[in-house]
């Protein structure tokens, strides 16, 4: 992750937990862990709408961000989840890390 991209992230548990919406994949590195749920937990329309994902996803990515939290592996790596800036990704991201807090 960038310097600007970083600055861009919401920092949600100082040094710890962050969302951002990238344009690009990124880089695995010693400092962050990075993950999106772009692929994994998709809302399932019933016309032209896009969410928000329900309850069973929400609980799905809450149990697996404080997995990630509790994973000792991880506890000196920042955790970053990141989505596309697709307008319904982004929105499904931000409803989902909102939950979580």
């Amino acid at each position: 992750m960038s310097d600007r991209e970083l600055a861009e992230a919401i920092e949600l548990i100082p040094d710890r937990l962050y969302w951002v919406a990238l344009h690009t994949v990124p880089k695995t590195s010693l400092k962050s862990h990075f993950f999106s749920i772009d692929h994994d937990l998709i809302y399932e329309p019933f016309f032209a709408d896009f969410g928000p994902l329900n309850l069973s996803m929400v609980y799905r990515y809450c149990k697996m961000l404080e997995a990630k939290l509790a994973d000792a592996a991880l506890a000196d790596r920042r955790i970053v989840h990141y989505c596309s800036h697709d307008p319904k990704k982004r929105a499904n991201a931000a409803t989902l890390i909102c939950a979580f807090q």
